[in-house]
């Protein structure tokens, strides 16, 4: 954060949130001084989405490399398959897998993996059970509605609730639980990017603020000659009494907001700049700066559990696709980086885990310029309680007529986002009966536990 946006933030936490989307809980605010009472030192977990949204293409960012197993992905995606010479070999702590290598693109990640603090998780996608290519092909499985669709897939990711769309999010139903063991509730779930859903659900709102800071009224600064009169007229309608209920609860979450936003403000005011600043013109480091600055004041909150929301777009690569993917990775890599050396100098490696989602990944084939929408994809999860310096999961067959593809070069996933949302939930701490309850597919998978976190 920049000096003249901490100078902002005391300024901004007198104001309070218009449609900022918070999630008000029972709790009452604490003072500081009750958080610091409340201990949150020596338990402390924090979980951060790093969605990627339009699909992101992990079968460029984690090629396998042996000679048979090349040739047969430069077959497949031809004009789109990544050259050797921009690839960076790496090696596996099991053994699985065969030779493979990560883009060189994303090259300031493999530090990271060399250290065993990041793993690749192979193959996962949204299925509802077990699912082959022939089960596929022979109608023998259920499968989640509109498989291939933008909209529909986000919102089952997000959600993984069944075949369809549900209620809640997976992330939501998680921060429910955790909620009721915090001082403050409604820091449970943060976004960085607006509404979500993986964070939403009935009544059930993240509490949302910028990459630059809280979310604020306009006209109404509490420093501003022309506009404290405006906030003290605002403050005064708020503070009188009223006979109608929905009136009477608008108000009392109006000021709820002014005294939630004026606390955070305050707190992170007083705690200062990071060490390090993000990487220019990078949006998802700037979010990801921002996630840090919350995580570095949950001591003076008294957080526990928190769970946050991060967004990077661009990964639907219909066209000109090998411009744009080595930008991505590279941008991608860039802000993870950035945000992982954060956490260490700040001393919480192992309390945050960072993972990656997607809509889906993309095709094998190409369509001239691009991928299309696919199925399977490779995902990343990076923390100082990450297993890493190993892929989890087994790298698919490339081939567009081989045992994993269907239609189009849609890889099949053979390990569910089910599994995978259940083992950072787990490490979060959630129960094992909550467990089934966020995720009702669960039960169709025979391990619960993909083993990639301490």
């Amino acid at each position: 954060m920049n000096n003249h946006q901490r100078r902002r933030f005391l300024k901004r936490g007198a104001k309070t949130i218009a449609g900022a989307g918070l999630a008000l809980g029972s709790s009452p605010l604490w003072t500081l001084a009750q958080a610091q009472e409340g201990g949150s030192d020596a338990d402390y977990r924090a979980l951060v989405c790093v969605y990627l949204e339009g699909g992101s293409d992990g079968f460029s960012l984690l090629v396998p490399t042996g000679t048979a197993e090349y040739n047969e992905y430069t077959r497949s995606r031809r004009e789109l398959s990544v050259g050797r010479d921009q690839l960076l070999g790496i090696n596996t702590l099991s053994g699985n897998n065969g030779p493979v290598a990560l883009s060189s693109h994303a090259e300031s990640l493999n530090r990271f993996y060399e250290e065993q603090r990041l793993a690749f998780i192979a193959n996962v996608g949204n299925i509802i059970v077990p699912t082959t290519k022939e089960l596929y092909e022979n109608n023998a499985v259920p499968l989640p509605a509109q498989l291939f669709s933008h909209a529909d897939q986000e919102i089952q990711w997000q959600q993984l609730q069944g075949r369809g769309r549900g209620d809640f999010g997976w992330g939501a139903l998680a921060a429910e639980h955790f909620a009721e063991f915090q001082q403050r509730d409604y820091l449970t779930s943060i976004t960085l990017n607006g509404s979500n859903y993986w964070q939403s659900g009935l009544g059930q709102r993240p509490y949302s603020i910028q990459e630059t800071g809280l979310l604020e009224f306009a006209g109404m600064d509490l420093n501003d000659k022309w506009e404290n009169p405006r906030a003290a007229a605002f403050r005064r309608v708020l503070e009188h009494q009223r006979s109608h209920l929905f009136s009477s609860a608008y108000a009392d979450m109006q000021n709820r907001a002014i005294n939630i936003t004026t606390e955070l403000g305050e707190v992170l005011e007083a705690n200062g700049p990071l060490i390090t600043s993000p990487p220019e013109d990078n949006s998802l480091a700037a979010q990801l700066e921002m996630v840090a600055q919350l995580i570095g004041a949950r001591s003076q909150l008294g957080m526990r559990r928190q769970i946050f929301y991060v967004r990077m777009g661009g990964f639907d690569v219909h066209d000109h696709q090998n411009k744009v993917q080595p930008w991505l990775f590279s941008e991608l890599a860039s802000a993870l980086s950035f945000f992982q050396d954060t956490i260490d100098q700040m001393g919480e490696s192992d309390n945050v885990t960072t993972f990656t989602a997607s809509d889906f990944g993309r095709s094998l084939t190409g369509n001239g310029d691009g991928t299309d929408h696919g199925w399977g994809n490779h995902l990343m999860v990076m923390g100082g309680a990450v297993k890493g310096g190993d892929i989890y999961g087994q790298i698919p067959r490339m081939g567009v007529d081989g045992p994993d593809a269907i239609q189009h070069g849609r890889v099949v996933p053979t390990l569910s986002a089910a599994q995978y949302a259940a083992t950072l939930l787990d490490w979060m701490g959630l129960p094992e009966d909550q467990l089934h309850q966020v995720l009702p597919t669960l039960q169709n998978f025979d391990r619960s536990n993909l083993g990639f976190m301490a």
